[in-house]
C-alpha cells in the first residue's frame, strides 16, 4: 500500500526543486516584509471530495510568487524564470512513491509593474481516507448451519 502524501510533502518537494532549479529561497507565505531577493514563495489550497468511504479525491492549488532582484527586472529575465517554470513542472510531481500528474499549470505576471511571476499548479490524486481502528474481538472460529429442502424444488436455505 501506497504512502499517503500530505500537503506539506508536496509543498516540501516543490520547494526543493525550485531551490535546485534556481538557487533561491522558499518562503512559506507568512514571511511579508524583510525578504531577500529572489525567491519564491509558495501556498496551497486544497479541497477534498469524497469517492467512497476509503477514497478521497484530493484537489490542490499550489501557488508559486517569484520576486526578482531589483537588476532582474528585464523582460529577457522574465522569458528564462518562466521558461524554466513550465519546464520543471510539465512532467508532474515526483513524491514519496507516487508521481502527480498536473490538471493545469497557470503562469502570469501581477504586481503593479507586472515585475512578480505567479504560477498556479492544479492537481488532482486520490488519497485513502485514514479511519481511526476501533479495537474489536476478532472472530477465530464461524460454525454456519444451512439446510436444504430436499425435492423437486431445492432451496437453499441459511
Amino acid at each position: 500500500m501506497t504512502d499517503i502524501v500530505k500537503q506539506i510533502d508536496i509543498l516540501n518537494q516543490i520547494g526543493m526543486m525550485l531551490k535546485t532549479e534556481f538557487k533561491s529561497t522558499v518562503y512559506s507565505d507568512e514571511i511579508l516584509e524583510d525578504f531577500a531577493k529572489p525567491c519564491f514563495f509558495i501556498k496551497c489550497l486544497c479541497t477534498n471530495i469524497p469517492q467512497t468511504k476509503n477514497i478521497t479525491k484530493k484537489r490542490l492549488s499550489i501557488i508559486t510568487t517569484y520576486f526578482p532582484r531589483n537588476a532582474d527586472k528585464n523582460e529577457i529575465h522574465y522569458a528564462d524564470v518562466m521558461d524554466r517554470l513550465q519546464t520543471l513542472f510539465q512532467r508532474g510531481i515526483p513524491v514519496k512513491k507516487r508521481y502527480l500528474h498536473l490538471n493545469e499549470f497557470l503562469i502570469d505576471r501581477v504586481g503593479e509593474e507586472q515585475d512578480i511571476i505567479q504560477t498556479t499548479i492544479r492537481l488532482d490524486y486520490l488519497e485513502r481516507i485514514i479511519r481511526p481502528h476501533k479495537h474489536h474481538e476478532i472472530m477465530e472460529d464461524m460454525q454456519l448451519k444451512m439446510r436444504i429442502n430436499e425435492g423437486e424444488k431445492a432451496i437453499w436455505q441459511s
